[in-house]
């Protein structure tokens, strides 16, 4: 194959790539010579010229430089660039319960607004424009949220004691006769908060968990009957006529000389069997014998001890003295050795 062939060859194959190349060129040409031309936007065509008229790029070109054609067609690519940039945010004032803040955004809804400003909203909560209303600038969206909330309540009503008087108590003496039992009622309150505040309130659900009881407490007031004070000695240091002079055994013990004393004050065997029986309970005859509690003293128990000087300044150790004084407080206030055990036996104390 010739050179020559072979070079003509070669324009066949690489001239139409150059025309496409061309073409494409041209076509774009036209259109910023149109924008030139006109002083408008818009195109007269997009369709390539036909091939045999002369190429308008080509004189153009010749008349206004390649720069002219090149800052063209960078002005017409940048102006279709700015037409594509996404709208700038707009400034919106969002409230939510009250509290506002300013806010650019991009949302195009409502909807959007509230989920890219992480409030969240459900269908009791109140807004202000609907969901799908459009954003627009200056606009103000206000959220109200409503909540509805149950409250459980317990309240407790105390209880009161009630005194009762009881003579037939000793005075200061208590007694419960019914317990006392605090009331309780247990409640269900189902509340509206509007705003963060409260707007409502309603009771769902109420229970009594314990009736009130109040405390019934009786309290005695009978008076202790006095204990009768021996009379006094007289000056002449004898012993008062309603206490018989004591008699001084020789040797004897306790209960002979209380057996002694029973019958010089005319009672019977059978009084001084019930002073025994009542003595022994009390101090079980013995002369020092003294509560730890109470402080009373000797064979017949005198409280205070010191009673029974009355009777002997001995008091302290002699059992005949000690005696004495206890037949003489029995006689006074009992009358008689079994008055005084009858009294011991049913309040424990004579």
């Amino acid at each position: 194959m010739s050179d020559a062939v072979r070079r003509a060859r070669h324009r066949e194959v690489a001239a139409p790539a150059n025309h496409v190349r061309t073409v494409a060129r041209r076509g774009l040409h036209a259109a910023v010579l149109a924008v030139i031309a006109g002083g408008t936007a818009a195109f007269a065509g997009t369709t390539a010229p036909d091939a045999s008229a002369p190429d308008p790029v080509v004189m153009a070109g010749t008349s206004i430089g390649d720069g002219a054609v090149d800052r063209a067609v960078a002005g017409l690519a940048a102006s279709r660039f700015e037409a594509r940039t996404p709208l700038e945010g707009v400034a919106v004032e969002l409230v939510v319960d009250g509290e506002s803040q300013e806010l650019t955004t991009r949302a195009a809804t409502v909807a959007e607004l509230l989920t890219s400003a992480g409030v969240l909203v459900d269908q009791d909560d109140v807004v202000s424009a609907p969901l799908s209303t459009p954003v627009g600038a200056g606009m103000t969206v206000e959220v109200t949220t409503v909540d509805v909330v149950d409250e459980h309540v317990t309240d407790t009503d105390e209880h009161e004691t009630v005194e009762e008087e009881d003579d037939s108590l000793p005075r200061g003496e208590r007694e419960v006769v019914t317990e006392g039992v605090d009331g309780v009622t247990a409640t269900t309150y189902r509340i509206t908060m509007t705003g963060g505040e409260e707007t409502g309130r309603e009771v769902v659900a109420r229970a009594v968990v314990s009736e009130r009881v109040d405390e019934v407490v009786k309290v005695g007031t009978a008076e202790p009957e006095p204990e009768p004070e021996p009379a006094a000695p007289s000056a002449s240091g004898s012993a008062p006529a309603s206490v018989p002079p004591a008699v001084t055994p020789t040797g004897g013990s306790p209960k002979a000389i209380a057996a002694e004393m029973v019958a010089a004050r005319g009672w019977g065997t059978d009084q001084y069997s019930c002073l025994e029986t009542l003595w022994q309970r009390e101090s079980g005859w013995n002369p020092t014998a003294e509560n730890p509690s109470s402080g009373a003293y000797g064979i017949p128990q005198s409280l205070p001890g010191s009673k029974m000087a009355s009777a002997g300044s001995d008091w302290r150790t002699n059992p005949a003295t000690q005696i004495t004084w206890g037949l003489g407080y029995i006689s006074g206030r009992y009358g008689t050795p079994c008055g005084a055990l009858g009294h011991s036996n049913s309040h424990g104390w004579y």
